[in-house]
């Protein structure tokens, strides 16, 4: 099931995912530094520094429990977002979901949920996975939609678990099995 021979790239109709390249960190920095995806995204309190990022990627290159990609629209050079399964068990064979759409523009296109779609079944198939599970904000209703469209089911909540605008909000636990995913 490992990563030893890691995949460079898993296509879906519209897009792709590669592996990053070094040359495409500035702009993660960007993305990670952006206040709305920290918003929408983070459990940290503050943006991340540039800094930060470049070594959260570099890691990402060396790890044996995330498997993370760049998502590309078909034949573009740069990236509109990154994906990845985090912190891959091999003993309980699950991981964490983990997306962001880097620039409004390509969010509400159908991008992200064909890379979430694609991701799973590189979790399902290749890396032999039985559950990727994900949290989310309760207020980030579009993402928990998309979600919900590609089978996660809400199995928890975070009572006022994240502090955003001033106030606390739950944070949703979500799963998608592998019998659930090839059944729907």
């Amino acid at each position: 099931m490992r990563l030893g021979g890691r995949t460079r790239k898993l296509e879906g109709d519209r897009v792709e995912l590669r592996r990053h390249e070094r040359q495409n960190f500035p702009l993660y920095e960007k993305w990670y530094a952006d206040p709305e995806i920290w918003r929408l995204t983070s459990w940290r309190s503050s943006p991340m520094k540039p800094s930060e990022t470049r070594k959260l990627f570099e890691d990402r290159e060396l790890s044996g429990a995330d498997d993370s990609f760049a998502i590309h629209v078909k034949g573009e050079r740069d990236p509109i977002g990154v994906i990845g399964l985090m912190n891959i068990s091999d003993a309980n064979t699950s991981a964490d979901l983990s997306i962001i759409v880097g620039h409004p523009d390509d969010r509400q296109r159908g991008y992200g949920a064909e890379a979430i779609e694609v991701m799973l079944r590189h979790g399902f198939h290749e890396l032999g996975l039985n559950r990727v599970g994900l949290s989310v904000f309760a207020f980030n209703e579009d993402a928990m939609s998309t979600y919900e469209k590609l089978g996660f089911e809400e199995e928890g909540r975070l009572r006022r678990a994240i502090k955003r605008d001033g106030s606390f909000h739950d944070a949703i636990l979500m799963s998608v099995l592998k019998s659930e995913w090839e059944s729907g």
